[in-house]
């Protein structure tokens, strides 16, 4: 079953997200769509929870935020760096209304996981929707996964069930 979590943008902290040493997150404004793709299957092929259902999964994710083989018209990028290597994304699109406005989720590498770095991500991204004018930001993923049970709910994000036929955006 998916969930939709959504926040109230005024309630999240405003100072920057801390990272440890070499790491940092900004906007990669069009990214190389493969290399970029190739790092969110890695990150989702290595989490157990998403094993049943993944490549439905990710063939919708694609076509959210890579429709006809490109990034999505207006959507921002946002990389979370170790020195040079990306260990996470979260793709962003900056329009009111239903979303969801965190198009991919946070996504971090396997390795990188259960650092803080997943919630110093999702606090830039919440930021980021921030600064473009949104009050309300949402994300839908699948219930009992990690991000559903352990990130997401930070910064006050409520979750709600979504009935399976409205999953499919």
């Amino acid at each position: 079953m998916s969930v939709r979590f959504e926040w109230d943008l005024s309630q999240v902290p405003a100072m920057p997200p801390h990272l440890p040493p070499k790491h940092e997150i900004k906007v990669q404004p069009q990214p190389e769509v493969e290399l970029a793709w190739e790092g969110i299957q890695r990150a989702f092929l290595n989490e157990k929870a998403w094993m049943i259902g993944l490549e439905g999964h990710l063939d919708q994710l694609r076509g959210r935020i890579f429709p006809d083989g490109k990034s999505l018209e207006k959507m921002d990028f946002l990389v979370l760096q170790h020195g040079p290597r990306v260990v996470g994304c979260s793709a962003l699109l900056a329009l009111e209304g239903e979303g969801p406005q965190l198009l991919s989720g946070v996504i971090i590498d396997y390795e990188y996981q259960r650092r803080g770095l997943g919630v110093a991500l999702l606090q830039a991204s919440l930021l980021h929707l921030a600064e473009k004018g949104l009050l309300k930001a949402a994300v839908i993923t699948r219930q009992g996964v990690p991000a559903a049970r352990y990130l997401y709910p930070k910064f006050g994000g409520k979750s709600v069930a979504i009935e399976a036929k409205a999953s499919a955006s």
